[in-house]
């Protein structure tokens, strides 16, 4: 991802993992700079002594909070604020009446308070359109305020593009890319048109969701093509990025679960495998970092179709569906013998409740299925890697570059923040 985005400004979100260890690889050991995206005020303080070191390396950091801000943070981001440089702290706004209240962070600091303009580029879940009176009272209230003004500044616009999951192909979230760039270019042209002042001022053009941001591994892919995207999407992302280097402004893309993936990524097929890289091919069960270890407790070969019951249900796994297959996690191959070569086991969580889950038939795969038997482990991949992590504290890190009898010897355990 950081070879990927090299042209560009990049900041990792630590909303998937919530840990040091993996945010540390997101942003790179010779990096300059450490932006990140947190979405809870614990994962911010969970961070904080490491970026504190960052910035005792020289290193620019800067913490996004990645919702618009609950007025009720403002003393704990102060008081995180107080550790760090100035600059070094950014909230995203939607709404004129949020800003009054931001004056407290100066107030306890000293420094103002970053200010990014959260976008509605067509996911719909937060955020102001380009078209709405929302965003040119809002923009007026920042710059024109003298109250305001004095209290914040505006770094720049930011958009998720959530809805770059409906898609299943690299071309669909390019294009998602392609458009939310648009959108905050004409949004960044349209403030610096009703306000001359700011004209010659760079804004960060924050863009991105795994899919779109992802999909641009697509140009860097050394495979054989089968994945890439065609030349004319290409050029049309090529001519996007030409147009905002000719501003002043400061194109970033961020990305929070690509280091982990799950099944819902895997089902957006958006950017080329990871595990291999010179085949061009899309991402596959073999891609998946993240896994939970659960318990098999019965077997129940007389049904109308073998099931068998694992003690992981919705508060281990979580609830949230996928597009590709009806269940609620894939069962991988790990630890048994089966011939479908797609790390997968041939069995699905088909049913879920609070602790159980019914394992089921995978379709997909057409070797026999593995047998399981009462006491065994499996490992299973979530539907979605940030709402299954969020039931544990830790996890165990194996190695897979480690030879074969030693890939499942636990190397690490990284402790991740809980909470809000």
């Amino acid at each position: 991802m950081l070879q990927a985005c090299e042209p560009f400004a990049f900041r990792p979100h630590v909303k998937t993992h919530k840990t040091v260890e993996v945010a540390q690889l997101q942003v790179g050991e010779d990096s300059s700079k450490v932006h990140v995206v947190v979405s809870t005020v614990a994962e911010a303080e969970h961070l904080l002594d490491w970026l504190v070191e960052c910035q005792s390396q020289g290193k620019s950091v800067n913490i996004l909070y990645g919702i618009p801000i609950p007025l009720s943070t403002l003393p704990r981001l102060a008081a995180i604020g107080k550790r760090l440089s100035p600059g070094s702290m950014s909230v995203l706004v939607d709404h004129h009446d949020q800003l009054q209240p931001l004056k407290l962070f100066k107030h306890i600091t000293g420094y103002p308070l970053g200010l990014f303009i959260k976008m509605d580029t067509g996911y719909h879940r937060a955020g102001v359109t380009l078209a709405s009176f929302e965003l040119s009272q809002l923009v007026s209230h920042i710059l024109d305020e003298g109250d305001i003004s004095a209290h914040t500044k505006l770094v720049g616009l930011y958009s998720h593009a959530g809805h770059s999951y409906s898609g299943s192909s690299a071309s669909h979230a390019m294009a998602v890319l392609i458009a939310e760039i648009d959108n905050l270019r004409r949004a960044s042209d349209l403030i610096k048109n009703l306000h001359p002042h700011i004209a010659s001022s760079q804004l960060t053009l924050s863009v991105g969701a795994t899919p779109s941001a992802t999909s641009i591994q697509n140009l860097v892919s050394s495979g054989d093509g089968s994945h890439a995207l065609d030349a004319a999407q290409a050029e049309a992302f090529a001519e996007c990025i030409q147009t905002i280097n000719a501003t002043h402004d400061l194109l970033e893309l961020h990305a929070g679960v690509y280091p982990f993936l799950d099944m819902q990524q895997l089902a957006t097929q958006a950017s080329p495998s990871a595990s291999e890289p010179d085949t061009g091919r899309a991402l596959s069960t073999s891609d998946v970092a993240f896994t939970i270890l659960a318990e098999v407790v019965s077997v129940y070969s007389e049904r109308d179709t073998c099931e068998a019951l694992i003690a992981a249900g919705s508060f281990a796994l979580g609830r949230e569906p996928c597009k590709s297959y009806p269940g609620w996690g894939i069962v991988s191959d790990w630890g048994m013998t089966v011939s479908s070569g797609s790390r997968r086991s041939g069995w699905q969580v088909g049913r879920i409740s609070q602790e159980h889950g019914i394992l089921s038939h995978d379709p997909s795969v057409g070797c026999d299925i593995a047998k399981l038997s009462v006491g065994q482990k499996v490992r299973v991949i979530p539907n979605h890697a940030c709402v299954a992590g969020a039931a544990f504290g830790w996890y165990l890190v194996v190695d897979s570059d480690l030879s074969e009898d030693r890939k499942d010897e636990v190397v690490d355990i990284w402790v991740r923040c809980r909470g809000w």
